[in-house]
């Protein structure tokens, strides 16, 4: 059996608070990483949202001006300090789908992006996707300062 000696190790609970926090260590590290991640990854979707409504916006008051609306939003998106998109940007005119479908008076704005996350990298190294779209569009044909914007966060 345990005898003395192991008896009394078994009652022995020095140490047990070391044991317990190299134990939970990996845990807690992980909780940590999970939770940079996504304050990482809502942040970039926030940013790509913003540039998907500033673009949708800028491509309705084009089609208020009479400008080109294509060329309008894509310069927009080229702006500095943009974070980088996985695919070209979709841009219609007249959507194909959703409760403005045809109507030409309205620019959708559909941008991809990938999220490159610090502790996900680890797992997965080509990152996560970021999918985000806007709508914009004019409330009455070629009015000026009738413009709205479909879910924006803004507006």
């Amino acid at each position: 059996m345990l005898g003395r000696r192991g008896l009394g190790l078994a009652k022995d609970q020095a140490g047990s608070l070391s044991t317990l926090t190299a134990l939970m260590m990996p845990a807690l590290m992980a909780a940590a990483g999970v939770t940079s991640d996504t304050i990482h990854w809502t942040l970039m979707q926030r940013v790509m949202q913003r540039q998907a409504e500033t673009a949708a916006l800028a491509g309705a008051q084009a089609l208020a001006d009479n400008r080109a609306v294509v060329e309008t939003v894509q310069a927009e998106l080229a702006g500095a300090g943009k974070p980088v998109l996985a695919n070209a940007p979709i841009i219609e005119l007249g959507p194909s789908s959703g409760p403005y479908a045809g109507d030409p008076l309205v620019v959708r704005v559909r941008l991809s992006g990938m999220a490159r996350l610090p502790f996900a990298s680890l797992f997965r190294p080509a990152g996560v996707p970021i999918q985000v779209e806007a709508t914009a569009g004019l409330i009455e044909e070629r009015a000026a300062d009738a413009i709205a914007c479909d879910g924006c966060i803004g507006g």
